[in-house]
């Protein structure tokens, strides 16, 4: 039953970080104004560009998969990992440590960052307001989720 849990934890983490990379341009934009075979002449001209969102229009889903879960985790549990070279340890934001921490420090640990441990600022990346939203997706959907349940009562 734990190799079957692993197994899908495992599985779980895979796919979210296959969805959350980045997509790479290979350079090859020959087709990418042209239309289907298949579709109208006119479709082309009056379909509409499909993009990323802007970061100003990011969700705190979208800002923590963009600018957190590289180090942090997916599912925040952070740990060693490699980032350009250097090796980080950051913090698990699943632990009471982290989630018993105000507000207000989560934005000061955002904006300036950890420098010294590998944790760049993102004052100039990402506004207050996008903080909150970031801090506020770590509350409900990383911390929440790590939560476990109290162990029943023998009876």
């Amino acid at each position: 039953m734990r190799t079957f849990k692993l197994f899908l934890v495992a599985v779980t983490l895979f796919i979210f970080a296959a969805c959350s990379q980045t997509a790479t341009n290979s350079g090859n934009t020959a087709n990418t104004n042209k239309p289907a075979a298949n579709a109208p002449a006119n479709a082309a001209a009056n379909a509409t560009p499909t993009a990323a969102p802007t970061v100003a229009a990011m969700t705190g889903a979208q800002l923590y998969t963009t600018h957190c879960a590289n180090c942090h985790q997916a599912n925040g549990s952070g740990g060693k990992v490699t980032v350009d070279g250097q090796e980080l340890e950051p913090d698990d934001l699943t632990t009471a440590k982290m989630a018993d921490k105000p507000d207000t420090k989560y934005v000061e640990y955002i904006r300036d960052g950890f420098p010294d441990d590998g944790m760049p600022p993102f004052k100039d990346k990402i506004n207050e307001q996008q903080m909150k939203d970031l801090i506020k997706f770590i509350r409900t959907d990383i911390q929440k989720k790590a939560e476990k349940p109290a162990a029943p009562a023998n009876k």
